[in-house]
């Protein structure tokens, strides 16, 4: 089973029907033969944009989107969600919409940006690190074409 179709199915459980927990959501993908561990199933919520409030878990909403679901462009996000970037020596600061710190800084890490080395997210903040200042200010001027 591949990575995207289980996302897939995940997306559409979601937009289905009510999904109070993650326990929920494994149970269901079970049901639909797909097994998976609470770590992947953790790592697939952030990447998908999934946010969680008293109903359940959601799909942030994109306006005007419409036919099938999708599993979201990992540029895409970032253009979503961030608001502000700072740079700070080798260290880029990046602030983003709450709750959506960590699928950004997935993308990040997963966007083959040979400048990073790495990335710490809390709520709403990523710390972006790179080798040396230089690298960071390349870094920078990616996301601010990539933001525009």
């Amino acid at each position: 089973m591949s990575k995207r179709t289980r996302q897939q199915a995940i997306l559409e459980l979601v937009a289905s029907r009510r999904i109070p927990s993650q326990a929920v959501l494994a149970d269901e993908l079970k049901e639909m033969g797909i097994d998976v561990t609470q770590a992947t199933l953790s790592r697939d919520i952030a990447e998908l944009s999934l946010v969680k409030s008293k109903e359940g878990y959601s799909r942030p909403q994109d306006a005007g989107a419409a036919g099938p679901l999708q599993v979201p462009d990992p540029s895409g996000t970032l253009k979503r969600v961030v608001t502000k970037l700072d740079l700070a020596g080798n260290l880029i600061v990046l602030k983003t919409s709450t709750g959506s710190a960590s699928p950004a800084a997935i993308a990040i890490d997963e966007g083959g940006h040979e400048e990073v080395i790495g990335t710490i997210a809390g709520d709403d903040t990523i710390l972006v690190i790179t080798r040396d200042a230089e690298q960071a200010a390349s870094f920078v001027k990616k996301l601010g074409d990539l933001l525009d």
